[in-house]
C-alpha cells in the first residue's frame, strides 16, 4: 500500500511540475516580425507566463480570427479601423485603468492625439496606440527626373498617364487604400459612405492602366527596379530599407509622402475572447512603459507613438541621418485622415469597385 502511495505521490508531483513550468499562457494576434522578442521573454519572466503570438496577415483575417471564437486571444494588435470595427461589433473588453498606469500617464505624440479625438467616441478606453505611420509614394531612384515628378506632383501620378508616360506605376491591390488615394486625389472624404462619391472615384481608377497590382511586396517590386512608382505603407518602406542596410545593399529607391494623406495607427486592444483580462493589461502596461517602448520602437523599426519615446530615437546617433533623409515621422502630414469602418454595405460596394476596376 505505501509503495502504491509512493508511486501516487510522485506521478501528483510530476504532473505538478508540469503544470508550472508550462503556466498560464498569454495569446497575442499580432502582424507578423512586429514585437521585440526580448521584451515577450522578459515579460515571460516577469509575470510567470508564456506568451504565444500568433502572426496575421491582414486586418481581415484578424477580424475573421477574433470573430470565429477559435482561439482565446487574450491581446491583439489590429489597425484603427478595425479597432473601430471590432468596437462596433462589441467584440472588445474597455480597459480599466486601475490596471495600465503607464497608459493612465503617457503622454502620445500631440499630432496623433488630435487624431484620435477626431476618431470614434470613447475610442481611447478601448484601444492603446502601438505604431503609427502613412501611406506614401515609393520611387526607383533609378529613373532620372523621377523624384521631381513625384514629389511635385503627389497622388496625381496615379492617375496621370501623361506625367508617367514610359514608367510603370503600381497600385496597391486593397479596396480601402486604392480608393482612398483616388478620394485624396479628388478631394474626397476616405471614410466616404455617399454613392456619388463612391463612382467618382471608380471612374478615376477605371480609366488607368496600372502595370501591376500588390500588397507588401510592391516593395521590393520598386527596390528591384521590376516597377518605378507604387503605393506603400511607410511601414513596409521601412521594412526594406532596415533591410538593405543591414545587407549594405545599394538603396535604390526612396519614398515620398504627401503631405495630406492617410495616417494609420496600430492599436493594442483585448479582445472579448480573452481568458485573462487582468494578463491582457499587465502586457499592455509592460509594453506601454517607455524603456520598453523604447526598446521595442529601435527593434521594429517604425515610428513609436509616446513623445518621449520618439524624442528619444530623433537624438539617437544610429538615427538622426535615418530621420533627417526619410519621412519616418508621419507628424509631417499635415491634413491627415484616420480609416473609419464604414460598415459592411460600404465596404462590399468597395469591393465591387476594386474588382470592376481590375476587370
Amino acid at each position: 500500500m505505501k509503495k502504491i502511495l509512493s508511486i501516487l505521490v510522485m506521478l501528483f508531483a510530476v504532473v505538478a511540475l508540469t503544470s508550472c513550468s508550462r503556466g498560464p499562457v498569454l495569446y497575442v494576434l499580432n502582424w507578423n516580425e512586429y514585437i521585440n522578442e526580448d521584451l515577450v521573454s522578459a515579460f515571460e519572466d516577469e509575470y510567470g507566463v508564456r506568451v504565444v503570438i500568433d502572426p496575421a496577415d491582414s486586418n481581415e483575417s484578424m477580424y475573421t480570427k477574433i470573430k470565429s471564437k477559435t482561439t482565446n486571444y487574450d491581446i491583439a494588435i489590429p489597425s484603427d479601423y478595425m479597432v473601430h470595427k471590432l468596437y462596433n461589433e462589441g467584440l472588445l473588453h474597455e480597459l480599466n485603468m486601475e490596471y495600465l498606469p503607464n497608459y493612465v500617464n503617457a503622454e502620445f505624440d500631440p499630432i496623433l492625439e488630435n487624431l484620435r479625438d477626431g476618431y470614434f467616441a470613447n475610442n481611447k478606453n478601448f484601444a492603446v496606440p502601438y505604431f503609427w505611420g502613412t501611406l506614401g509614394v515609393m520611387y526607383n531612384t533609378r529613373v532620372e527626373g523621377i523624384e521631381e515628378l513625384v514629389t511635385e506632383n503627389d497622388w496625381e501620378v496615379f492617375f496621370n498617364s501623361e506625367l508617367t508616360s514610359g514608367l510603370k506605376v503600381s497600385m496597391y491591390n486593397s479596396s480601402r487604400d486604392a480608393l482612398a488615394v483616388a478620394q485624396l486625389h479628388l478631394d474626397i472624404d476616405v471614410n466616404t459612405k455617399s454613392d456619388v462619391d463612391l463612382k467618382s472615384v471608380e471612374d478615376l481608377l477605371k480609366a488607368q492602366n496600372y502595370s501591376s497590382w500588390g500588397t507588401d511586396d510592391l516593395k521590393t517590386f520598386v527596390a528591384n527596379g521590376n516597377t518605378d512608382i507604387a503605393l506603400v505603407y511607410s511601414g513596409d518602406f521601412f521594412d526594406i530599407l532596415y533591410a538593405s542596410m543591414e545587407s549594405e545593399e545599394d538603396i535604390n529607391y526612396d519614398l515620398h509622402v504627401p503631405t495630406t494623406n492617410n495616417v494609420w495607427f496600430d492599436a493594442m486592444v483585448i479582445p472579448t475572447t480573452s481568458s485573462d483580462v487582468v494578463m491582457a493589461h499587465n502586457f499592455i502596461n509592460f509594453m506601454i512603459d517607455e524603456d520598453n517602448a523604447l526598446e521595442n520602437a529601435f527593434e521594429i523599426g517604425y515610428c513609436p507613438t509616446l513623445k518621449n519615446v520618439y524624442e528619444a530615437i530623433s537624438i539617437d546617433p544610429d538615427y538622426v541621418d535615418l530621420i533627417n533623409d526619410y519621412p519616418y515621422y508621419p507628424g509631417i502630414v499635415t491634413e491627415g485622415y484616420v480609416y473609419k469602418d464604414l460598415g459592411v454595405d460600404v465596404y462590399q460596394k468597395m469591393e465591387i469597385i476594386l474588382s470592376n476596376v481590375k476587370g
